[in-house]
């Protein structure tokens, strides 16, 4: 008996591996070290609306080369090897504080070249090369006591803050997460984070994105904050008066031991990036190429880190947002698994989606009155356009940390 004549199923359309869109949503979830087919599945048509089984997945990641751990190391030969260690030294030369652990290595391993390597691998390079590095991470500092939560879900709060740790280089940043996942939303680098009008507006950017507003925000209590104070309650009010602010305030403050969704984010930034960032900023005062006293210098140096700083931010944000969390059984809310997915697939948790809809026209007319996109900018746009014009010249293939202070004297004489 034929239980189907017809022979369809559910998956009607099965997308070959050649389709631009399959290719990058596999990579991407290959670099963010998610292996599991049915969960890739269900990220698949929950993001790009790809229905696909997870059998055809599996196939798909196969046609692609793009294999898990343990099928990496089984086919490495004495060059593979060679190779697979090169691709942990070059993480660990991007982090010369010594901060990134194993599994932050393994994971950015991934997240660079697409290729999974064995955790105890990573651990055997890293021991190998850099012993001291253990050390230095040992577990000795102090932590702020853990306050358990109970999330509901996605957008029900966010929370924002600035950090501080560039501010002694002159490029602080403004973030915000969403509260149940711990996913960052997004992250500004800024003049400054202790200006109400850029962080109103870093805030609006936010709304302008999603579409809508959280049901509450939270930050600390500081005078940045008290314009974005004023615009998350008029929008609640103007846009949702069906939810009174008596009942469920817009807006709270606390203090910032308290607001733990965003501060425990600051750790990992620090680590992973912010350290390494003043180091590499500093190189270049130390080795004399950059003088901050020099007003062309300072100019130069104003557009070309935050252009720097901007990117390290985005890819260190999508990165963090990808890499899984740790399991805890204890815990309410997600764990186990990425933010990303956290907050794409929420139901899975029981979570729900508390985003208030709001009229991005007005949104945008707002963020016009303010002033635009140039209170984030740290140069005037008419230099910025001649600094554009001068780094095009250039034919850089792409701007990094090992080569900011190279470009930079390249830039001198082709600008004063």
């Amino acid at each position: 008996m034929n239980r189907n004549p017809a022979g369809k199923n559910q998956y009607a359309t099965c997308i070959s591996a050649d389709d631009l869109t399959l290719v990058e949503a596999l990579t991407k979830y290959h670099r963010n070290k998610l292996t599991n087919n049915t969960t890739i599945s269900r990220l698949l048509e929950a993001e790009y609306k790809i229905k696909m089984s997870p059998s055809t997945v599996k196939n798909r990641r196969k046609e692609l080369g793009l294999k898990g751990s343990r099928g990496v190391m089984k086919t490495l030969d004495a060059g593979g090897k060679a190779q697979a260690e090169q691709l942990v030294l070059n993480e660990m030369s991007k982090d010369p504080a010594q901060r990134a652990g194993v599994r932050t290595i393994q994971a950015r391993v991934a997240y660079h070249s697409s290729t999974h390597l064995a955790r105890d691998f990573v651990s055997d390079v890293m021991h190998e090369h850099a012993e001291e590095g253990f050390d230095k991470r040992e577990p000795t500092a102090k932590k702020i006591n853990r306050v358990p939560k109970v999330p509901l879900g996605i957008h029900h709060r966010w929370a924002g803050d600035g950090h501080d740790k560039l501010y002694k280089i002159g490029f602080p940043i403004w973030a915000v997460v969403d509260d149940a996942t711990g996913k960052y939303l997004d992250g500004w680098v800024v003049p400054s984070n202790r200006m109400a009008n850029v962080v109103a507006y870093c805030f609006l950017l936010l709304v302008e994105k999603f579409g809508g507003i959280p049901t509450q925000f939270t930050t600390d209590c500081g005078s940045e904050t008290t314009m974005l104070f004023g615009l998350m309650n008029a929008l609640r009010e103007i846009f949702h008066p069906e939810s009174p602010l008596e009942e469920l305030p817009a807006h709270i403050y606390l203090r910032s031991v308290h607001n733990i969704s965003i501060e425990r984010s600051w750790l990992r930034l620090r680590l992973d990036f912010g350290d390494n960032a003043v180091i590499f900023f500093n190189r270049g005062i130390e080795e004399g190429i950059y003088n901050p006293h020099d007003p062309d210098h300072y100019t130069l140096c104003q557009w070309l880190w935050p252009v720097l700083l901007r990117q390290e931010l985005a890819e260190f944000l999508e990165f963090r947002n990808g890499a899984k969390m740790r399991k805890d059984k204890d815990k309410a809310g997600p764990s186990g698994i990425s933010r990303d997915q956290a907050f794409t697939l929420y139901e899975d948790w029981g979570g729900q989606n508390f985003l208030m809809p709001v009229d991005v026209a007005v949104i945008r007319e707002i963020k016009e009155t303010m002033g635009g996109d140039g209170l984030l900018e740290f140069v005037s746009a008419e230099f910025a356009s001649h600094a554009q014009e001068a780094y095009d010249s250039l034919h850089i293939k792409k701007l990094a940390f090992d080569n900011v202070w190279i470009v930079f004297s390249a830039m001198i004489p082709l600008l004063f």
